[in-house]
């Protein structure tokens, strides 16, 4: 660390190279918070925090959609003390690794809640999906299981829109992008829901502008294309996932296929209609992109997470076969929360992946392998993740809402010795040290001298 400060300030490194590689260790030092910098203790009274939402332009509004259908919104600028701290916790810098329960259970300052939108009194049933508008936070869309998408004006907290889908929705992604010259913009969220068709909603118009049919059942997870605002990607409990064009009579471009593993295989003809074209020999409920759009990540109840290659062949796209390792569990058809790292915040890719246990995993998205293995701390320590949301780049800091109503941060920490033992250790370096040479000298020269004297020692007697 002392060598790479140097190197910084000698100018042998850029700014950002400095950043990159030091946001490159925060991966294998993630760590949960526990005393300051956290959420309060059962922030959301045990019950399911199926959503969160960062805004990107300060990341400083959180907003957590829970399961009994109330929505909070947090500050993460402002702290709130809790309590005071004991003299035994003042009067040294705990490590990590001596954190017990009780600082767990028990933080000294906790995020400001901003607000609370009390349970029943917008959705009826939980939440199923918020986002943020992307470019402010005047304005964000709830989603829930009471067939409802809400559109909301933050200021006001109230919603200033509703649509009503005559389904249960599961997932939902604002398309809210400009066209590259700047003079048209597009406002769409679409919706999987109950049934096998996407609603896409246009929010200038106030009406469901646009429908997608083609899946078999359920459809679990969307999500639109991180560049192009006229691709979407579709997840579906029939295990298949659909690329769409919605500017096409026939927007379905592609299902991707799990057999398709090289650029040499030929483009087949009857993607679009062959029952075996699968992506996952399960459900799929989670979809990612990277940042560039040329990668797609999925994840299936068949407990696999795959990794596509979009841009290299024609349709379909390539399955690179990447290993994640047997500790992927993914049973529940419903939507999981997997992230990408910010893009180049780091040398290498990092996937985060929920277990259907209280672990999070860190993977590098190059080779599958294993980095981190976040296991929860504390009294609550059993339930499972049920949404995540990035702290911003180069921060290495994730929100994790849980099953049981608690939001936790992971984020690097490096431990730091107590002030007892350095003060202990500095009491023994002073017993050591020669503090008086001069007289350590005269004494040395007494000694010798009576050695000289001692007839055993004289040479000539």
């Amino acid at each position: 660390m002392n060598e790479l400060l140097f190197d910084r300030l000698t100018g042998t490194i850029s700014p950002l190279e400095f950043a990159t590689t030091l946001t490159e260790s925060f991966y294998s030092i993630l760590h949960q918070r526990a005393k300051t910098g956290v959420f309060p203790a059962n922030c959301h009274k045990n019950a399911a925090v199926n959503s969160l939402s960062l805004e990107t332009n300060d990341y400083q509004f959180l907003l957590s959609g829970c399961a009994d259908s109330s929505i909070k919104l947090w500050d993460l600028k402002k702290q709130e003390t809790q309590r005071k701290e004991n003299e035994v916790d003042s009067s040294y810098i705990k490590t990590v690794s001596e954190y017990d329960d009780f600082d767990y259970d028990n933080p000294v300052e906790t995020f400001s809640n901003v607000a609370t939108i009390p349970r029943k009194s917008a959705h009826q049933f939980g939440i199923s999906g918020l986002q943020w508008w992307p470019f402010d936070t005047g304005m964000f869309v709830t989603a829930s299981f009471d067939h409802t998408v809400k559109i909301w004006d933050t200021n006001e907290l109230t919603p200033v829109h509703s649509f009503d889908l005559d389904n249960r929705v599961y997932s939902i992604d604002i398309c809210g992008q400009s066209s590259p010259n700047g003079l048209t913009s597009t406002a769409l969220v679409a919706v999987g829901s109950d049934q096998p068709f996407i609603r896409l909603l246009d929010l200038r118009s106030t009406s469901s502008s646009h429908t997608l049919t083609g899946h078999k059942g359920k459809t679990l997870v969307v999500k639109w294309h991180p560049i192009n605002p006229n691709l979407l990607t579709s997840g579906g409990l029939d295990g298949e996932v659909k690329i769409w064009d919605i500017r096409r009579s026939k927007s379905c471009l592609c299902r991707l296929d799990m057999l398709k593993t090289n650029t040499t295989q030929a483009i087949s003809s009857d993607n679009l209609t062959k029952a075996s074209v699968k992506a996952h020999s399960g459900p799929v409920n989670g979809l990612v992109w990277d940042e560039s759009g040329m990668t797609l990540y999925t994840a299936g109840n068949d407990d696999k997470v795959r990794v596509w290659d979009m841009v290299s062949t024609l349709a379909p796209p390539v399955n690179k076969l990447v290993n994640f390792g047997p500790l992927t569990r993914n049973k529940y058809p419903q939507t999981i929360p997997m992230l990408l790292n910010p893009k180049g915040e780091t040398e290498l890719q990092y996937l985060l992946f929920p277990s259907e246990s209280s672990d999070v995993f860190v993977y590098r998205t190059i080779d599958g392998k294993m980095v981190s293995r976040l296991s929860r701390r504390g009294s609550k320590n059993s339930g499972r993740t049920t949404s995540m949301a990035s702290a911003g780049p180069f921060t290495g800091t994730y929100f994790c809402g849980t099953m049981d109503g608690e939001i936790l941060i992971w984020s690097p920490h490096w431990d730091k010795p107590s002030v007892k033992g350095f003060l202990e250790q500095a009491e023994q370096t002073e017993h050591d040290l020669d503090l008086d040479p001069l007289q350590t000298y005269k004494e040395n020269q007494e000694q010798l001298k009576l050695l000289e004297d001692d007839k055993f020692f004289n040479a000539n007697s």
